[in-house]
């Protein structure tokens, strides 16, 4: 998949933190609540009380092509990104659900991954340092600009994935990678067992592709699919490396007896706005030789289900339904948390976010941990994050 060629506003000057520096340090001196928007998008409405701040910077400020790193605004949309990093033949492997218009901060604060983690990692693979505004307004630089310069690199590790409860992501510095010259895909449909033993077998061979991912017949058709559990294989290199890898993953899955599908590499463009148009999306941290048991947990506690995608290589599951009460999302994280797996609430309503809470309950010691993290980055308890659910007839914990 080649982004057409588009480049980002212009590089932004340091003065351009400015407004969101200014912006946090007068929240927490009226105690007023903010959530950062960029394209608000993602998590469109407020909760009552709450304002919104305007985004961090946009550009893409600097890029080091011997290097392989970018330096990038948070509230880049990350089209435009993945537009002008092709149009220096890079990418960087962060293909996260959503519209094109979503940015890469909304990406990283949700630590929102995609097919891609499946050969590159999750987005915090993907960074190698940040810049971050916390509640007090003060300005944090974490990590660096190349791999062996990441002193104090596990700062950048607590922020991806917070909700913003850590501090606001202003400027990313990105670990890139040249665009391969192939980009193949393929794939297999049949009834769920049968892509399930395809998805074993291609795991069981060895192989480890830029993707491998297994969805729903519904999200199937949404990408222009037969309406069948499918399984798609994406491949990314030179066209011999591709050819090849694409033909063992077609000879580990045959004897599984699934149906092969003409596919273009276009089927992952639509990915993103497909998942992302779930107006409830949980994500389930399953092991990978148990994704299947994380969508039948799914389908028992949320009910009808809109959509299902799993990476299987990392176990990690997405069922996107039209809604969800609290009490499905607590019976879901309670069969889950049986298992050892988190469940997080990546997309909701305001009202869902609030009830339900973003993350799973954790044992008590993490929970200490990760509270008093929350209370070093956000000491006034300006920044909207619901990390945990609310308590009936309390104010969250979580909150001034």
């Amino acid at each position: 998949m080649r982004p057409p060629a588009g480049e980002l506003t212009a590089p932004p000057a340091r003065a351009d933190l400015a407004p969101l520096v200014d912006g946090v340090r007068e929240a927490a001196a009226a105690r007023r609540r903010v959530a950062l928007r960029g394209a608000a998008s993602w998590w469109p409405e407020l909760p009552d009380g709450v304002r919104a701040l305007a985004a961090a910077p946009r550009g893409l400020s600097r890029f080091d092509p011997a290097d392989l790193v970018a330096t990038c605004g948070a509230a880049a949309p990350l089209a435009e990104l993945r537009a002008a990093l092709a149009a220096q033949g890079t990418f960087v492997a962060l293909d996260a659900p959503g519209g094109p218009d979503r940015t890469l901060g909304s990406a990283l604060a949700c630590t929102s991954a995609g097919p891609l983690a499946a050969g590159y990692g999750p987005p915090r693979d993907q960074v190698l340092g940040l810049t971050i505004v916390a509640g007090n307004g003060v300005v944090v630089k974490s990590g660096g600009r190349v791999a062996k310069n990441v002193a104090g690199f596990d700062l950048a590790k607590v922020v991806i994935g917070g909700y913003g409860g850590m501090g606001c992501i202003a400027e990313a510095h990105l670990r890139l990678r040249a665009l391969p010259p192939a980009d193949g895909t393929r794939a297999w449909a049949g009834p769920a067992a049968r892509v399930r033993e395809a998805a074993a077998r291609i795991m069981a061979a060895g192989g480890v592709p830029a993707a491998l991912e297994a969805v729903s017949p519904a999200l199937a058709g949404r990408l222009g699919l037969p309406a069948q559990w499918t399984l798609l294989v994406r491949a990314l290199g030179g066209e011999a490396a591709v050819a090849g890898e694409l033909a063992a993953a077609g000879a580990a899955a045959a004897p599984a007896g699934c149906d092969a599908l003409p596919a273009a590499s276009e089927v992952w463009d639509g990915w993103g706005p497909a998942v992302g148009a779930a107006a409830v999306l949980v994500r389930i941290g399953a092991d990978p030789a148990a994704w299947h048991e994380a969508v039948a947990l799914a389908e028992e506690q949320l009910g009808r289900l809109e959509l299902v995608s799993a990476t299987v290589p990392r176990g990690t599951v997405r069922a996107g339904a039209a809604e969800a009460g609290a009490a499905r999302i607590a019976g879901l994280r309670e069969a889950a948390a049986r298992r050892g797996w988190p469940v997080t609430l990546e997309r909701a309503p305001v009202a869902l976010r609030a009830a339900a809470g973003v993350w799973s309950a954790a044992p008590p010691t993490a929970m200490r941990l990760a509270r008093g993290l929350r209370a070093v980055f956000d000491p006034d308890g300006v920044f909207e994050a619901p990390l945990w659910a609310e308590a009936p007839g309390h104010r969250r914990t979580d909150a001034p």
